[in-house]
């Protein structure tokens, strides 16, 4: 998946758990008793999850960023000499 998706995503994800936090909020459900909440739970394991994605893309982004300098580093040096 790329960057974009997931951070829509992520996005997504984010404004359905704080429209099941209000909710709750309006069931008088304490802000620490959330956790009991089995669709609160899923919500928050989904958010996490993307999170987790998008930092794995981070490195993969910056592993190929780092692959790619290194293929030019020794077209660089034969074009010097």
């Amino acid at each position: 998946m790329d960057r974009e998706r997931i951070e829509r995503q992520l996005k997504l994800a984010e404004q359905k758990l704080a429209d099941w936090e209000k909710k709750l909020d309006g069931d008088n459900v304490a802000a620490d008793a959330r956790g009991k909440n089995p669709k609160w739970r899923s919500l928050d394991a989904d958010l996490r999850a993307l999170k987790r994605r998008l930092g794995a893309v981070a490195g993969i982004e910056e592993r190929e960023a780092a692959a790619a300098e290194r293929r030019n580093q020794p077209a660089e040096a034969a074009a010097e000499e």
